[in-house]
């Protein structure tokens, strides 16, 4: 059964950040070099100067990004720019946004949620994609230097009757203590809830979920392996945002694949093994790109491939597999001496190719939320950056401060 308990966050001091939306920023794995940049420009105290440091000449096993990060949580601590309720309290986080011309809301709520190992038949807790080593050692070397959580894992439960959405509802109806626009344009609604009453209904609520994890399977396991190091009890706690996996503000991306080093040669032979497989078709423009994909019945998987010179629609019908696994299965895993970028911007996908920095890009659907329940919760993974949750929850809002 899932185990969440309130905490003692860790916030922005108003009277210190005038701003906040220049103090958070997203998770570190979708921050590109140039918006780490930005954020170092923001504000002095910007989370990225913990969360996603810069390395410098002359850095060592004394001196580096994560003693420099630990440096900076002290000291903030210190002043005063960073400041830890003095009452437990779970915190509900309202993100209002655009998508498609469409307005959307999604509402949920930050705790703390008891680390489990995934392989336990009790485990209330299931990924769905595979991770990388690189990441978590980045990661396991910030929490070690840190000992804090920065961002929210973040995790979704079904709320059938909207019990626990009714409670958070109800609780956002208040001022909330932060209302703030980020740098994409999306708007972050902060509300601390200390009732106790009202807590321990979320806690007891929440008890009978099953939980997937949507974003943050790295921070996740390398918490969980982190927790093991320590025999104090408050390490075996992640923090997490949880909300409805059947909300109408659930929106899911698709993850175009970059591939380079591939030669005309390579891309010849590519293409006539695809002709084997799928059925194979030109698409006149970009604009039909996404007709194409969306037109895709059931069981149907399309993908568009596009190589600099035009795009390629590719069919297959294909019964009980994922168009992500489809895709790495058949088209990517054939390949030899590749490198694979990701993206969710198809305009940058195809102007990456245009400009040489790829060999070809590949356009698929997006997978769908139930498809991705039934797979974490039947044990199964999906290839690394099969989904992209939008929007990102933001770092910074709330900490946990071990």
């Amino acid at each position: 059964m899932a185990d969440i308990i309130p905490f003692k966050g860790t916030l922005y001091n108003p009277e210190k950040i005038k701003d906040i939306s220049k103090a958070t920023a997203p998770p570190y794995d979708v921050i590109s070099p140039e918006e780490q940049k930005t954020l170092y420009g923001s504000d002095p105290h910007n989370i990225i100067r913990i969360l996603f440091g810069k390395d410098m000449p002359g850095d060592n096993a004394k001196e580096n990004k994560y003693t420099r990060a630990a440096g900076s949580l002290k000291e903030w601590q210190t002043k005063g720019v960073l400041k830890k309720d003095k009452e437990d309290a779970i915190y509900v986080y309202l993100q209002e946004f655009s998508i498609e011309g469409q307005i959307k809301r999604r509402l949920g709520f930050i705790s703390l949620l008891k680390l489990e190992d995934f392989d336990t038949k009790t485990s209330s807790v299931y990924p769905h994609e595979n991770t990388l080593l690189a990441p978590k050692e980045d990661r396991t070397r910030l929490i070690s230097s840190i000992e804090a959580n920065l961002g929210p894992v973040f995790a979704l439960f079904a709320d059938e009757d909207r019990s626990i959405d009714k409670i958070l509802a109800d609780n956002a109806k208040s001022s909330p203590i932060i209302d703030i626009v980020d740098l994409h344009g999306i708007r972050n609604k902060l509300w601390r809830v200390s009732d106790k009453a009202v807590t321990r209904e979320i806690v007891r609520l929440i008890k009978d979920k099953k939980l997937f994890i949507a974003d943050g399977h790295h921070r996740y396991e390398v918490g969980l392996a982190f927790s093991k190091t320590k025999k104090d009890p408050k390490y075996g706690y992640i923090l997490t945002y949880f909300t409805d996996l059947y909300a109408d503000g659930i929106v899911v991306l698709p993850v175009y694949r970059l591939i380079s080093g591939l030669d005309k040669d390579a891309l010849t032979r590519l293409m006539e093994g695809l002709r084997k497989v799928f059925s194979v078709e030109k698409i006149d423009s970009r604009e039909k790109v996404k007709e194409f994909l969306q037109a895709a019945g059931k069981n149907e998987k399309r993908f568009v491939m596009y190589d600099g010179k035009g795009f390629t629609g590719l069919k297959l019908v294909k019964k009980d597999s994922l168009d992500v696994t489809v895709l790495h299965d058949l088209v990517i895993a054939p390949l030899r001496k590749i490198s694979i970028d990701f993206t969710k911007d198809m305009d940058y996908a195809i102007n990456e190719v245009n400009k040489g920095q790829y060999s070809v890009s590949v356009m698929l659907n997006p997978t769908r939320i139930t498809e991705i329940r039934d797979m974490a919760f039947a044990g199964k993974r999906m290839p690394q950056k099969s989904t992209y949750f939008y929007p990102k929850v933001l770092t910074g809002l709330v900490i946990n401060v071990f």
